[in-house]
């Protein structure tokens, strides 16, 4: 089952790449962290220039991005795949990886911790 989680993100992530030609010429990371409780995102961090940012946010990208995210996360914690909280998605010109971390390692962590 958890093969079929994984293979399942890497459609995904293939997907936003195909659907969204503009990230193929960005450079950056998004940290992303969900609270034990929900299956939706709490907080995210974007590592992109500033350009890029307003440049995904008028092209929707940034919102697809997003709701992929809570996706991914809402499959993995009601699969109960560990890690499934908290991760990183890198994107390398047109490579998107989702690195997924263990609980406490993002510096989004102290974010959820104080609220």
């Amino acid at each position: 089952m958890d093969h079929d989680v994984i293979q399942l993100e890497q459609q995904s992530l293939e997907a936003l790449r195909h659907n969204y030609p503009q990230l193929q010429q960005l450079t950056g990371s998004i940290m992303f962290l969900a609270e034990a409780e929900s299956a939706m995102l709490t907080a995210t961090a974007w590592h992109l220039t500033d350009a890029d940012n307003l440049m995904l946010r008028k092209l929707g990208v940034k919102t697809a991005i997003l709701e992929l995210l809570d996706t991914l996360v809402e499959q993995r914690k009601s699969q109960r795949i560990r890690p499934n909280r908290e991760g990183r998605l890198l994107i390398d010109n047109g490579n998107l990886e989702i690195e997924w971390l263990t609980q406490g390692v993002t510096p989004l962590s102290v974010y959820a911790k104080a609220s």
